[in-house]
């Protein structure tokens, strides 16, 4: 819970290891800001299937539903495509295709997106050590005369008893989290956000269990 009494909520279930569940909720005092998100995993030996739905609506058929594909080239690429539908409302409806690449080395792993919208997603994740890992994202949009372009850098430092994530783009957008472990199984964090374009910032606490 933040200092906007926003309520997040995490749940995740392997029943196989071949199949995994995983539910994210938010709840928020803002009206159509809270989201509830479900996933389903489902790993083979040379290939993962994703399906995931946000905010979905049984009754009117409204959400986002999305799927993936992605499959085992050699021992180090990975290629796949997936398929996004929105439908905001029963009348509306829109969908998008997107491929996708995997590159893994020893101790990096470079990832590239490409969507039919014109937006391209690039990503390279570099392991330093046992306690240290750093990453970059770039994300482009190309489209009609529209051209924008957000670059992120990440770490994440781990610690005997914490690890520590933080995060700064190219917006002025900068957020850290701190997940101290007091027990086996039981771990508190502290989260901040700030938005230096926006003139936002946001401070939050959790607590996080685990099997």
């Amino acid at each position: 819970m933040d200092n906007d009494t926003n309520l997040n909520g995490v749940f995740r279930h392997a029943w196989s290891p071949y199949s995994v569940t995983k539910v994210v909720a938010q709840l928020t005092n803002m009206p159509g800001h809270s989201m509830l998100q479900v996933e389903q995993e489902v790993n083979g030996s040379d290939y993962s299937m994703t399906f995931k739905t946000m905010n979905p609506n049984p009754l009117e058929l409204t959400g986002l539903y999305m799927a993936s594909y992605l499959q085992s080239v050699s021992q180090r690429l990975v290629v796949g495509s997936e398929i996004v539908l929105q439908r905001p409302t029963p009348d509306m409806e829109e969908t998008a295709m997107s491929l996708v690449g995997k590159y893994t080395g020893n101790d990096y792993i470079a990832t590239a997106q490409f969507q039919g919208v014109g937006a391209i997603q690039a990503s390279y994740y570099q392991r330093i050590n046992e306690k240290v890992d750093f990453g970059v994202e770039l994300n482009l949009m190309v489209q009609g005369g529209r051209r924008e372009a957000v670059a992120t850098v990440g770490g994440k430092f781990d610690f005997r008893q914490a690890t520590f994530r933080g995060q700064i783009d190219t917006t002025g957008r900068v957020s850290a989290v701190l997940e101290e472990k007091m027990a086996p199984g039981f771990s508190f964090l502290i989260s901040g956000d700030l938005d230096h374009m926006k003139g936002q910032s946001k401070f939050g606490v959790g607590i996080m269990l685990s099997a």
